[in-house]
C-alpha cells in the first residue's frame, strides 16, 4: 500500500482517537532543543533518527529518500552507535524508541513537528504543501495523532528480526547507502 494511502486510512482513525479520552503515553525527554554537536553529521545535512526494526519506519525512510533528490537527509537507526550517540547528545534516553527525531542546523525536533519539517523539504511540491498545511494545527492534536500511529507501528507493518540490517537499506545501491546512512558501516 502506498504511504500516502496508508496515511489517508490512518488519519480519520487517529483523529478520532486523539479527540477521545483514550490514554496515549508521553515521550520521555525533551521534544525539541538546540542543535547538538555531532561529529558524524555532514555539513548542511539533516539527520533523521528512526526505529531500525520497525517496518513502517523503514518504509517511511524509503519514502523520504525517494522524494529527496538533493540528498538533504541522512539517516541512522536509533539502535545503532551513531543513533544512540545522537539521542544522548540531544538529552534523550538512547533506549526510548517512541518517536523519530530530526536534527539539523537549527536544532532537533520529534513527533509531528519533525514529520512536518521533513515533509516541507521533500519533492514534489504537494508533499511540501502537506507539511505546511498541517503545521497550523495545535501541537497537542498533531502529536496525539503521531503518538497513536507510533504506538501501533509494529501492528501496522510488523517488526524486523533483530540483528539484521534495516529493510530500508535493502532497496538502494552501496553508494547511496554510504551517502545517506550514517550507520551503514556498523552492519
Amino acid at each position: 500500500m502506498p504511504f500516502y494511502r496508508l496515511c489517508a486510512v490512518l488519519l480519520p482513525i487517529a483523529t478520532a482517537a486523539a479527540l477521545s479520552s483514550c490514554s496515549i503515553s508521553m515521550v520521555a525527554g525533551p521534544l525539541s532543543g538546540k542543535a547538538p554537536t555531532l561529529s558524524r553529521l555532514p555539513s548542511g545535512r539533516r539527520l533523521v533518527l528512526y526505529d531500525g526494526v520497525c517496518n513502517f519506519c523503514n518504509r517511511w525512510v524509503n519514502f523520504v529518500i525517494d522524494n529527496d533528490p538533493k540528498g538533504v537527509f541522512c539517516f541512522a537507526s536509533m539502535q545503532s552507535t551513531a543513533g544512540r550517540e545522537a539521542l544522548a547528545a540531544c538529552g534523550r534516553d538512547p533506549n526510548d524508541l517512541s518517536t523519530f527525531m530530526l536534527i539539523d542546523e537549527e536544532g532537533f525536533w520529534t513527533q509531528s513537528t519533525a514529520a512536518l519539517r521533513v515533509a516541507q523539504s521533500l519533492q514534489p511540491a504537494v508533499l511540501r504543501g502537506a507539511g505546511t498545511a498541517f503545521e497550523p494545527l495545535p501541537p497537542f492534536f498533531r502529536d496525539g495523532i503521531y503518538r497513536l500511529v507510533a504506538e501501533n507501528r509494529y501492528s501496522l507493518l510488523g517488526r524486523a528480526q533483530d540483528g539484521t540490517a534495516p529493510s530500508c537499506q535493502l532497496k538502494y545501491d552501496i553508494e547511496t547507502l554510504r551517502a545517506r546512512m550514517l550507520d551503514f558501516d556498523e552492519r
